[in-house]
């Protein structure tokens, strides 16, 4: 089955990344700070799908101690979800059970879908040059509609939510700043589920503060479509590409962002104590790739990420 899902909001969420709670300096000794991402990663979006689907079925049990998988029904929440966790240095396919594929994520408000891309459309590239590009323009920060019809920036869409509170625990000077966001105007997340496990609404948490969203399953046959009319590959989704871009096309405009996941026994029914992997960085979506190589593509042809919606392009056809 294909279903379209919305993630909306229910309160502030802080998405993951580099700036994590960590000290300033001597003279802020004990101050933290830490800013949401806009997105949550795919393999948040996976695990988040893993979670409800075997709360949906009824395989995950809540306990005194925290939830799992008793051992009768081990073998039930294999089949649903798989015995793995998602690695992003593989390339063969892994078993995620019922989930078949997940599509990046993206943001909808009306029926109309947004992707984030570099604003490269207002631009002539020529010889290696954007013809008059205004280099006080943040070209990064630009979010256009399916149609090509609508453009938005992260001001018309993500709304800052700033609280300042004492750490838990601290002593003298433990202050801590953080930066949340909400969606304004009716904005959504969402992305493409194919899965054999008929999914439904729901209330489910994501991100640090375990924020929760209203999940809301529409079935459909649509997909995620965008043709860059130039012809340029444009990254749909956080891509990892493990081979200089500098070699594999004449022009890119990127950015990037880190990636970690939670490493030990690749089991999804057994309570483990993780560490964090080593970090590596990813492509953000948006970026874009004049005149890409076969190689290129090829790198980013990897089934494995594909299927839970990383490394996913278009390239679009040339005028």
């Amino acid at each position: 089955m294909n279903y379209k899902i919305t993630l909306t909001p229910l309160e502030p969420f802080l998405f993951g990344g580099d700036n994590t709670f960590g000290k300033l300096g001597d003279k802020t000794s004990g101050t933290y700070l830490v800013k949401s991402r806009q997105f949550p990663q795919q393999s948040a979006i996976l695990g988040m799908l893993k979670k409800q689907i075997m709360t949906q079925d009824g395989v995950l049990t809540r306990k005194v101690r925290g939830e799992w998988v008793d051992k009768q029904d081990k073998k039930r929440a294999k089949k649903l979800v798989g015995s793995e966790k998602f690695d992003i240095e593989k390339s063969q396919l892994q078993d995620f059970g019922t989930i078949k594929n997940i599509s990046p994520i993206f943001l909808t408000r009306n029926g109309k879908d947004y992707i984030k891309k570099v604003a490269i459309d207002k631009y002539i590239y020529k010889d290696g040059l954007l013809e008059n590009y205004n280099p006080k323009e943040n070209i990064y920060d630009n979010f256009i509609s399916i149609d090509n019809l609508d453009m938005k920036t992260s001001n018309d869409i993500f709304k800052p939510i700033e609280q300042t509170a004492n750490k838990k625990g601290g002593q003298e000077n433990s202050l801590f700043k953080k930066t949340s966001y909400l969606l304004k105007d009716d904005f959504k997340f969402a992305f493409y589920l194919e899965s054999d496990f008929e999914l439904q609404n729901s209330i489910v948490t994501l991100g640090a503060d375990q924020s929760k969203f209203k999940l809301k399953v529409t079935q459909t046959n649509d997909n995620l479509e965008y043709q860059d009319k130039n012809g340029y590959l444009t990254l749909l989704s956080d891509s990892y590409i493990t081979i200089p871009i500098k070699n594999n096309c004449t022009f890119a405009i990127t950015s990037e962002i880190s990636y970690q996941s939670l490493q030990g026994k690749k089991h999804s029914t057994i309570h483990n104590k993780f560490e964090k992997s080593t970090k590596i960085y990813l492509y953000e979506k948006g970026s874009i790739f004049i005149n890409s190589s076969k190689e290129l593509i090829d790198n980013l042809n990897n089934k494995n990420l594909q299927q839970i919606g990383y490394n996913i392009y278009t390239i679009g056809e040339t005028k």
